[in-house]
């Protein structure tokens, strides 16, 4: 089936599942949601699937990164020896906040999602090894790196720090996935770098960190537990839900339909606008990251395709790598995403998009 029409076939799909749209909230804290559908599971293609959820609108913006760009640095502390470096993979994702790009996929079909981790605590800095923002892991891994294997690497060569957006620091994790099928989830627990990776890194929600979510999913019927399915929006329930209805996909019958299950799947653990966590006053979990919904992707690592759809739009757009035009040294292309107009591939309107300075 041509591209146009697995776009099409989505949309559909989006139009059958329509979430709700943003509220504002008291508390500052952010959530999300990660599955990873591999082509060996699915028979089709590497899809990877990602909500964002925020307490205040992220402004969500598409973005291009071409290759020669220069980046790195800091957001909102000092550092006396900052990472830096020139974009060596041109790259399509999403800016956040109008700073840090959350989301992405390169052209070497790399994809990196940065989500939130309630008590991430990172190691005390020490100056002689590069410093990388916690907020830049996305760019830096899709700039630099081809497969989670270099990535991982690459981050082990420099020292992840704790980064301010908003006047605020932000406990952050990073899931990785590639062509391969090679996946993987980076944490910063107790002042440790801590890399989980193969299948058991496949769905990644938010606190408490991975090794704890997956002790909790054996609990659950399908995993050989005795507890039903939880329906409430915290991250352990999300997690169990994305892990269930992962492992219950069937082998799809094209990349189209490979994409529009794993967006079945994504709205069954997406948080509906005016949603409450039930579960939070009788839990000894206390989550801090149960916020709307406010976006989705899908991410088609082998036909390099990105999928983005706002809660409140019925109608998703998307980037084919193939007609993208990438700016050898330019800055960040920018386009942005508010707008109920956008509909259906955007490739050209990404490609004369603004310049972010």
């Amino acid at each position: 089936m041509a591209v146009r029409s697995r776009r099409f076939a989505l949309g559909l799909v989006v139009l059958a599942l329509l979430g709700g749209a943003v509220p504002g909230s008291l508390a500052p804290a952010e959530a999300c949601s990660r599955v990873f559908s591999s082509a060996r599971a699915n028979g089709q293609a590497m899809v990877v699937g990602r909500t964002m959820d925020l307490f205040i609108n992220d402004n969500a913006a598409l973005v291009l990164r071409s290759p020669g760009m220069t980046a790195g640095g800091l957001l909102g502390v000092n550092d006396a020896n900052v990472r830096r470096w020139q974009v060596r993979y041109g790259s399509v994702g999403v800016l956040s906040l109008g700073k840090l790009v959350s989301d992405g996929l390169n052209e070497r079909g790399l994809n990196a999602n940065l989500l939130y981790l309630g008590g991430s605590r990172y190691e005390a800095r020490k100056v002689d090894r590069p410093g990388l923002s916690n907020t830049r892991m996305v760019e830096f891994v899709l700039d630099n790196f081809a497969t989670v294997e270099e990535a991982l690497t690459g981050l082990r060569q420099v020292q992840v720090v704790s980064d301010k957006v908003m006047g605020r620091e932000w406990g952050l994790h990073l899931s990785l996935a590639d062509r391969s099928g090679d996946s993987a989830v980076v944490e910063f627990i107790d002042g440790r770098l801590v890399v989980h990776r193969g299948a058991d890194t496949r769905v990644m929600t938010n606190e408490p960190p991975l090794d704890w979510q997956l002790r909790n999913l054996k609990r659950y019927k399908p995993f050989g537990g005795k507890l039903p399915l939880p329906g409430d929006i915290d991250p352990p329930s999300r997690f169990v839900r994305g892990s269930t209805y992962l492992s219950t996909l069937p082998k799809a019958r094209s990349e189209d339909e490979a994409e529009a299950n794993l967006y079945g799947v994504m709205k069954n653990i997406s948080v509906p606008a005016g949603a409450d966590d039930y579960s939070a006053s009788t839990s000894a979990l206390t989550a801090d990251d149960t916020w709307v919904t406010l976006w989705t992707v899908i991410a088609n690592l082998n036909a390099g395709s990105y999928s983005f759809q706002l809660a409140n739009n019925p109608y998703p757009v998307w980037v084919e790598f193939a007609k993208v035009k990438w700016s050898p040294g330019g800055g960040m292309r920018v386009l942005a995403m508010q707008s109920p107009a956008l509909t259906g591939d955007v490739t050209d309107q990404l490609n004369r998009a603004p310049v972010q300075p």
